[in-house]
């Protein structure tokens, strides 16, 4: 019995430091994890309080996430039968134009992040992802950065474009009208018309621009010189050729007794309503408008 009891104890005197070798270890690896678990929430908490993750848990930075999710190229799957369905971008229209707010009207969402009401942001950012907003905003930029004067003068343009806008009261048609007739009363600027079939036989020896002065499609100054047998009264002297056609027929207008004729979008002809002499010039103005 003794011997028994012997190989007990010597069995425990044994195993009892293996045994509280293992507790430490696996009290240690508890207390480890505790630690660990205690600093990963540390950092979760931090992560979920930092300013950038609750900022874009706002309503307002969802919308314009949504407006980009939107244009997002959606994944080609690969079919058997192909759906026929295409693509087609989302068309803004002018159904909320007078409901635009500030601060913006933000979107409704559910507690997992679902949308249930686009707010106008989410619009906004959609129709930025459009390929001619993209093209126009991307066009005004300058090739390099602009000097504060620069700057200055941008600023000021588009205020003053803003003040002009919001203090008329124009329909969709009135404001086509307005920048067709800006656009196209300008390009008309551009060039310069051209003096031909001069009446030689007739006694006309010149109908030239006047140099130094204006000879644009909207106003010139011509001088018109006889040849050494003068014009009679009423002649023809030549015609005058737009270097671009007018969308409609231009009103013109002579001084000093030239008379306009065979008016046209690409031109006119010139008469003198009186008799010139021999080798006399005289100077004449002429004004187009539409």
């Amino acid at each position: 019995m003794s011997n028994t009891k012997e190989v007990i104890a010597g069995a425990v005197a044994v195993a009892l430091p293996l045994w509280v070798r293992a507790q430490d270890d696996t009290d240690r690896d508890l207390r480890n994890n505790r630690l660990d678990l205690r600093d990963l929430e540390n950092e979760l908490r931090a992560c979920c309080n930092h300013g950038a993750m609750i900022r874009s848990k706002l309503a307002i930075a969802q919308d314009v996430g949504v407006g980009l999710a939107l244009s997002n190229p959606k994944t080609t799957v690969p079919e058997i039968l192909p759906t026929s369905t295409p693509y087609t971008r989302a068309v803004i229209g002018e159904d909320t134009i007078n409901d635009y707010k500030y601060p913006p009207r933000v979107g409704n969402y559910l507690p997992n992040g679902a949308l249930t009401e686009a707010g106008e942001m989410t619009r906004l950012a959609l129709a930025l992802a459009f390929q001619e907003n993209r093209a126009w905003i991307e066009g005004f930029t300058l090739p390099g950065s602009p000097a504060p004067s620069v700057t200055a003068q941008i600023f000021s343009a588009s205020r003053a474009l803003s003040t002009v806008i919001s203090g008329l009261t124009l329909s969709r048609s009135e404001w086509i009208s307005a920048w067709k007739q800006l656009f196209e009363n300008g390009l008309q600027a551009i060039g310069t018309p051209t003096i031909g079939n001069v009446n030689v036989a007739n006694g006309v020896a010149s109908v030239t621009p006047i140099g130094g002065a204006t000879f644009t499609n909207r106003a010139m100054r011509i001088r018109v010189t006889a040849s050494n047998v003068g014009i009679n009264a009423s002649t023809e002297l030549a015609t005058v050729t737009f270097s671009k056609p007018y969308q409609s027929v231009p009103a013109v207008v002579g001084s000093d007794g030239l008379v306009v004729t065979n008016v046209t979008t690409s031109g006119f002809s010139i008469q003198y309503t009186q008799a010139m002499l021999a080798s006399q010039s005289r100077d004449f103005a002429i004004m187009v408008g539409v």
